[in-house]
């Protein structure tokens, strides 16, 4: 998996927006879903209110994070 520098700053960013666990707007929950989708080759659909997706989307999201 590898992340570009672009990729990375659009992690810190919407992850201000997401970090409690509930994106803050539509937007960002579309965005982390995103990015998930650009990283691990998934096609998750960013409109999804399906709770286990997007808890895959963040855990998965978290992960990178943690590891910036």
């Amino acid at each position: 998996m590898e992340i570009t520098d672009t990729q990375r700053q659009r992690i810190i960013d919407v992850w201000e927006l997401c970090k409690t666990g509930v994106a803050k707007t539509k937007e960002a929950k579309a965005e982390l879903i995103t990015l998930y989708n650009e990283i691990h080759k998934t096609k998750y659909k960013t409109h999804s209110n399906c709770s286990s997706c997007i808890a895959t989307c963040y855990n998965g999201i978290k992960k990178i994070v943690e590891t910036l």
